[in-house]
C-alpha cells in the first residue's frame, strides 16, 4: 500500500481532523493473533467469547489489532508517511468489536509543540455509541522528509 498523505507540523492546526471507518475480517484476527502469539479463546471460539460477553454474535477482535490500525492510519493517513508513534495510551474498550463490525476512528489534533502533535482518537460503532478513546503523541514528518516524500511520488507516478 502506498502513502497517502506526508503531512508536517506547519501543516496541522488544532482542532484539525481526520474520520476513517474500520472493519476486520476472521483471518485478519487470525492472522493478528498468530503473530502476537494471543491465545485468548475469546478470539478463536464462539462459546468463549459468550461466556464472557452474552450478547456478542461471534469472537472478539483484540483491541491490539485495533490499535495497531490506528497507528496504521498514523503512518499512511494522518498526518502520514514519516511519522514516528511517540505514545498511546488507550482506554478500555466499553464495547466488544466483533469480525464484520464497522468502527469510525476520529483523530484530532489536540496540541502541537514543535514536531510532535497529539491526537485525542475517538472509536465508536455504526450507531454513534463509544467503543473506546485514546491519546497519542506522533512525531511528525519534517520539511526534507516532505521533500523526498513528494519526489518519491512523483517518479512513481511519472513510471506507474
Amino acid at each position: 500500500m502506498s502513502a497517502t498523505a506526508c503531512l508536517t507540523a506547519a501543516q496541522l492546526k488544532v482542532g484539525l481532523t481526520h474520520e476513517t471507518t474500520i472493519s476486520f475480517s476472521h483471518a485478519q484476527v487470525e492472522q493478528y493473533c498468530e503473530l502476537v502469539g494471543d491465545m485468548n479463546a475469546i478470539h478463536h471460539d464462539v462459546e468463549a467469547a459468550k461466556l464472557r460477553f452474552p450478547n456478542v454474535r461471534d469472537i472478539i477482535v483484540p483491541g491490539g489489532l485495533l490499535q495497531a490500525s490506528i497507528t496504521g492510519i498514523f503512518g499512511t493517513s494522518f498526518p502520514g508517511d514519516g511519522s514516528l508513534g511517540l505514545t498511546f495510551k488507550p482506554e478500555r474498550m466499553r464495547i466488544p468489536l466483533c469480525p464484520g463490525d464497522t468502527v469510525t476512528v476520529k483523530l484530532e489534533v489536540t496540541r502541537l509543540r514543535g514536531e510532535m502533535a497529539e491526537f485525542s482518537i475517538r472509536i465508536s460503532d455504526a450507531s454513534g455509541n463509544a467503543v473506546s478513546s485514546a491519546i497519542s503523541r506522533v512525531i511528525v514528518p519534517n520539511d526534507t522528509y516532505q521533500q523526498w516524500w513528494q519526489a518519491r511520488n512523483a517518479d512513481r507516478s511519472a513510471t506507474g
